[in-house]
C-alpha cells in the first residue's frame, strides 16, 4: 500500500479575500476653505472557486498543501480612488470530485469546465464619499471592508468511468482491462495485486467507453476489508458493471452472490446498476462445465470469456455498448454547461437576527451573527459612525433588548469575538 500514488480524498481549508477598508477623506485644494468627501471604496476581496477538468484524475495535487487563500482587496484612497479587487482563485479537480462541508455533500462536479464557488470574496468597505447626501454634504461615515472565514473542506473523488469491473481477487480484472484497452495494470497471481484504480479506453469502431478496475473484493468489503469502502465508492459512478467470476472457481454462483451481497450492504444505489456476468479464463472450462454453469444462473444472460486468448471479447464489447447506448438514451443529460453554482458557506445573512446577551459587571456581551457583522464593518472613530451602529443596533431590537435586561447609561455594550466596544449614551 505505500506505493500508492492514487489520491481519492483531500481536506483542505479555504478563505475567500477580505474586502479593503473605505477611506475617510476630505478633498484639500488651495483656496478651497473646505472640500468634500472624498474617501474612495476598498475593493472586494478575491474569490475561491473549483473547477472540474479532465486533465487531472486523482486529487495528488493537494497531498502537502492544506490552505487556500485568494487576495485581499485593496483599502480604499483619497481622491474618491477605489481600492483594487483581489484576484479570484481558481483550483482544479478532477471530474467526479465531491465537495463536502461540515459531512454534507454540497455539490458533485461532473462535467469538465463546471465551476463552483464555495467562497466569494468580502464586500470592499465604503469610503465616505459614499455617503455624502443632501442632507449631509460632509459624512465621517466609512465602513471597513467584510472579512471571511476559513472554511474546511474535504474533497472526495469518484472516478467517472462509464464500466466497472467487479469480482473477487484474481477473477481476471487486470487482465481483461490490459486485453480490450491501453490501461497498462500489475498483473500476478496473488490477492490485489490492484491497488489502485486503472481507467482505461475501449475503443470499437466508432464506438468507444471508458472503463475502471478496481481493487479485487472481499467478504466484508462494506466494513472496509480489505481495499473495501476506498474503492466500493467509485462503483456509484458507473453505468455498468462487468461482474467477473474466474471460470476456475469450485462454486461459481457462491462467488457471485457474495458479491452482490458486499453491493447490498454497502449501497442499494450499486444494486440498480445494470451488471453483465462474466466467467473468465473460459480455456480451463470443457463444455459440460460451461452448462452446469449457465443452469446455476438460471435466466440470467452470461458470457464466457478468455482475455489471454482474445475469445468471446467481441461479443461482450459489442453488449457493452448496446446497453450503454439504451442507458443513455434514457437518461438524457441536462448539459447545462453555462452555469455557475454558488456556495457562500460564511456569508453574513442579514435575516438571521437571532442574538443572545451575557452580562458581566456593567460589560453587556452580544453574540450573533448580524451585530458581529456590523461591528467588524463599522469603525467607531468618528462620532457619525457610533450613531450609525446604535441605529442599527436599534432597528433590529438589540438596544431594546439591552434595556429591558437593564442597560443604563455609562454601560460599556460590547460584541463577542470583536473588537468592538461603546459606553452607552442615552443622547444617542
Amino acid at each position: 500500500m505505500k506505493n500508492i500514488t492514487f489520491i481519492d480524498e483531500a481536506k483542505i481549508k479555504i478563505k475567500s479575500g477580505n474586502g479593503g477598508d473605505g477611506k475617510l477623506a476630505f478633498h484639500r485644494e488651495k483656496y478651497v476653505e473646505r472640500g468634500g468627501p472624498s474617501g474612495g471604496n476598498g475593493g472586494n476581496g478575491g474569490s475561491i472557486y473549483f473547477k472540474a477538468t479532465t486533465n487531472l484524475n486523482t486529487l495528488l495535487n493537494f497531498r502537502g498543501k492544506s490552505i487556500y487563500k485568494a487576495e485581499n482587496g485593496e483599502n480604499g484612497d483619497i481622491k474618491n480612488m477605489t481600492g483594487a479587487n483581489g484576484k479570484d482563485l481558481f483550483i482544479e479537480v478532477p471530474i467526479g470530485t465531491e465537495i463536502i462541508i461540515n459531512d454534507k455533500k454540497i455539490i458533485d462536479l461532473s462535467y469538465n469546465n463546471q465551476l463552483f464557488i464555495a467562497a466569494k470574496g468580502g464586500k470592499g468597505g465604503r469610503g465616505n464619499a459614499s455617503f455624502k447626501s443632501s442632507q449631509n454634504n460632509a459624512p465621517t461615515i466609512y465602513e471597513k471592508g467584510e472579512k471571511t472565514d476559513f472554511i474546511e473542506i474535504i474533497l472526495n473523488l469518484k472516478l467517472l468511468a462509464d464500466v466497472g469491473l467487479l469480482g473477487l481477487p484474481n477473477a481476471g480484472k487486470s487482465t481483461l482491462i490490459s486485453v480490450i484497452s491501453k490501461a497498462k495494470p500489475k498483473i500476478a497471481d496473488y490477492q490485489f495485486t490492484t491497488l489502485k484504480p486503472q481507467l482505461g479506453v475501449v475503443k470499437y469502431y466508432e464506438d468507444s467507453f471508458v472503463i475502471t478496475d478496481l481493487p479485487g473484493l472481499i467478504s466484508g468489503a462494506h466494513l472496509n476489508k480489505g481495499m473495501g469502502i476506498s474503492f466500493l465508492k467509485h462503483l456509484e459512478r458507473t453505468q455498468l458493471l462487468l461482474h467477473l467470476i474466474s471460470g476456475d472457481q469450485i462454486d461459481i454462483f457462491k462467488n457471485y452472490k457474495l458479491i452482490r451481497k458486499e453491493l447490498i450492504l454497502y449501497s442499494k444505489k450499486l444494486v440498480k446498476i445494470p451488471e453483465i456476468i462474466v466467467i473468465t479464463k473460459k480455456d480451463l472450462l470443457n463444455q459440460e462445465q460451461i452448462l452446469k454453469i449457465k443452469k446455476s444462473f438460471k435466466n440470467k444472460k452470461i458470457f464466457f470469456i478468455s482475455a489471454i486468448k482474445q475469445e468471446g471479447l467481441d461479443l461482450l464489447i459489442k453488449e457493452i455498448i448496446i446497453i450503454l447506448k439504451k442507458i443513455k438514451e434514457n437518461n438524457k443529460y441536462d448539459n447545462n454547461l453555462d452555469k455557475t453554482e454558488e456556495f457562500i458557506y460564511h456569508k453574513y445573512q442579514e435575516e438571521d437576527l437571532s442574538f443572545d446577551i451575557e452580562k458581566k459587571e456593567n460589560v453587556w456581551i452580544i453574540n450573533g451573527k448580524y451585530p458581529k457583522y456590523w461591528a467588524n464593518r463599522i469603525p467607531l472613530t468618528t462620532f457619525e459612525n457610533y450613531l450609525r451602529i446604535i441605529k442599527k443596533f436599534s432597528n433590529k431590537g438589540i438596544i431594546a433588548k439591552l434595556k429591558e435586561k437593564g442597560l443604563k447609561q455609562g454601560d460599556i455594550i460590547t460584541v463577542k469575538d470583536t473588537y468592538f466596544t461603546i459606553e452607552y449614551n442615552d443622547e444617542f
